[in-house]
């Protein structure tokens, strides 16, 4: 987002939160919507890349392997021409920039979610230098990261990860040690926004049972927007509309859920943590925390004994994305889960809605979160790469100009001409605090290496089950043995 803008934003919700909470130095009154004063400070004065003005590369080729997740996400990062789409025109302008800034010429490599392990290995092993840069889906690539394929970024030249162009938080997250850096993202790609998780309610729907709209807000900036409040505010509005005597899609409902990708995005979001980490950065695991009990039971619960949640079947992307966002699209539904991107199926709706972030478990929790799902887009380099010093440079490039151009280009479309039905200045703070949470578990992102200790969430919803114990003391001794694993190749890689 433009720095006048998320300034602006940023000064207004602590407006707000100073406003709706009292005292703002009460930790107690202010849980969940602490504004970070520096980051405003910082925006004010004018950022540059990290790419001094007269570096160039006399026009060598910058080879970049893409693996977009979705349909339709080829634009968001490989757009090849302007087509009057604002995003893609923007991205193929970014692209171009960079081009002619750093006298490169970018190619891009395409593959697929299902080739591109199989890709990485083949190419390195062969040394063919076929791609510089690898940009792939989180849940992928990491499956990779004791393989020795990637390159340690921890001293890579021109970039830095506190640059607000890098999702600072999230990179650390992600990567394990502290001595060890091989994934990266935040504005290099528009994938990093659309992935990040958020929650939208009906404001018919919600005027016509309690009142003003408004209300809702003052939930999230007061800290109260959490697993009993969802409970409070839809039970009681679920209407069995075809009288079967169950809860089905013909219903009134408070909101539709599938398994998996919600699953994880309601109970990750909740607050809890799977693994903590030890002075050297490593991860440990600790999935039995009282917070992580108590939200799973929380989890069934919103799953299973609230007759205003529907679970949609089967559990794929065309269910969520059609079913489920047409539910709430006529106003049949309060609050519709999803993502940044889930706005796209709304645009015909009729009915305004507002955006805010997921559930804390309770008010205890010091902050919301906004998980990013693991489709999100990671990059890193091949050990193989020819030219550190210039593919880093691209990189860093390619995030501060998306910074500069594509970031606020997915903002105006998602806030101008979807979001902003609501213009006021708590819901443009509030979808701003939204981007500024985005998160990710270090054990959800390393579940596939972990016995699946990092999904535990999903086998139970899966099961009809909120017992986190009992699914644990089936898989411990595997995970844990895992996981040493995983921390011993990880320890020996260059």
């Amino acid at each position: 987002m433009h720095k006048s803008i998320r300034s602006v934003l940023l000064i207004l919700l602590s407006a707000l939160l100073v406003s709706s909470c009292g005292n703002a130095g009460d930790p107690a009154e202010t849980a969940g919507t602490e504004v970070n004063t520096e980051t405003v400070a910082e925006t004010e004065t004018e950022v540059t890349s990290g790419v001094p003005a007269d570096v160039t590369f006399d026009g060598a080729l910058h080879k970049i392997l893409y693996c977009p997740t979705q349909t339709g996400d080829e634009i968001l990062f490989a757009a090849e021409e302007e087509t009057g789409d604002v995003l893609n025109d923007e991205v193929y302008r970014r692209n171009l920039t960079v081009m002619d800034k750093l006298a490169v010429e970018i190619q891009f490599n395409m593959t697929t979610v299902s080739d591109i392990l199989n890709f990485v290995r083949n190419s390195v092993q062969a040394a063919d230098n076929t791609f510089d840069m690898i940009t792939g889906p989180q849940y992928q690539l990491v499956k990779m990261i004791n393989d020795g394929l990637y390159l340690n970024l921890i001293d890579a030249p021109y970039i830095d990860t506190a640059s607000p162009w890098w999702a600072g938080e999230y990179i650390e997250n992600i990567n394990i040690g502290n001595d060890r850096l091989y994934f990266l993202t935040g504005d290099i790609t528009p994938l990093f926004l659309r992935w990040i998780s958020c929650c939208y309610f009906n404001k018919t729907v919600y005027e016509n049972n309690y009142g003003d709209p408004a209300a809702m807000y003052d939930l999230v900036t007061e800290g109260q927007w959490t697993y009993d409040k969802l409970f409070e505010l839809t039970e009681t509005l679920y209407v069995d509309n075809n009288m079967n005597g169950k809860t089905d899609p013909e219903d009134m409902l408070g909101y539709g859920l599938i398994k998996s990708a919600l699953t994880d995005s309601l109970y990750i979001n909740s607050g809890i943590h799977y693994m903590t980490r030890d002075a050297d950065g490593m991860p440990v695991l600790d999935p039995l925390s009282e917070l992580n009990v108590s939200a799973m039971e929380g989890l069934y619960d919103i799953y299973y004994t609230n007759p205003a949640c529907c679970v949609y079947e089967p559990t794929t992307w065309d269910v969520f994305n059609n079913d489920i966002t047409a539910k709430f699209a006529q106003d049949e539904m309060l609050f519709l889960f999803g993502y940044f991107f889930t706005s796209d199926f709304l645009r015909d709706m009729e009915s305004d809605y507002g955006v805010i972030p997921y559930p804390k478990f309770d008010e205890t929790v010091e902050s919301y979160r906004a998980l990013v799902h693991n489709d999100v887009a990671l990059c890193a380099l091949p050990v193989t790469c020819p030219d550190v010093d210039r593919v880093c440079a691209v990189m860093e490039e390619l995030a501060f100009q998306g910074y500069k151009s594509t970031s606020p280009a997915y903002y105006d479309i998602v806030l101008k001409g979807k979001y902003m039905r609501d213009s006021t200045d708590t819901a443009a703070a509030l979808i701003d605090h939204i981007h500024d949470l985005a998160y990710t578990e270090t054990g959800y992102a390393y579940a596939s290496m972990t016995e699946s200790a990092g999904y535990m969430h999903r086998s139970l919803i899966d099961a009809k089950s909120g017992n986190i114990a009992s699914q644990w003391a089936k898989i411990q001794t595997k995970a844990e043995s895992a996981l040493d694993t995983l921390i011993e190749s990880y320890s020996e890689l260059e």
